[in-house]
């Protein structure tokens, strides 16, 4: 899957948005200037043509928004990812140097300390979340 630009993409709903309000504008403009005559069709289509335009600029920013609340969201996970890869990949040292080495019981008894404290602190960490 590929990850596009979250600035590439605000900008361009924001643009979109920006070009329709313009459009809407635009036609209810000339909606008025056809039907200036006739009273009926110009306010119905005034205040249809505003809730047209209230409806795009209200779209755009619930868009918006929606971009900046998921790029919230990738960078807590970013970061909680990082903090329990850490002691995780340090218990997977520790348990590799215990398997492939041969060590007296002192030296042991550090490692096996040492994981249960980095246990300790990755299960801190997990709870937290």
């Amino acid at each position: 899957m590929k990850i596009t630009s979250r600035a590439k993409a605000t900008a361009f709903f924001i643009t979109l948005g920006a070009c329709l309000v313009a459009l809407t504008i635009a036609l209810n403009v000339s909606w008025i200037v056809i039907n200036w005559r006739e009273v009926v069709p110009l306010v119905l289509g005034v205040i249809l043509f505003g809730f047209i335009t209230a409806g795009v600029v209200v779209n755009t920013i619930f868009l918006v928004r929606e971009i900046r609340r998921n790029e919230q969201h990738d960078s807590f996970l970013n970061a909680v990812t990082h903090e329990l890869k850490t002691p995780i990949a340090s218990l997977r040292l520790y348990i590799e140097t215990l398997e492939s080495r041969q060590l007296d019981d002192t030296k042991r008894r550090e490692f096996y300390h040492i994981c249960c404290r980095t246990r300790t602190v990755c299960w801190a960490r997990w709870s937290r979340c």
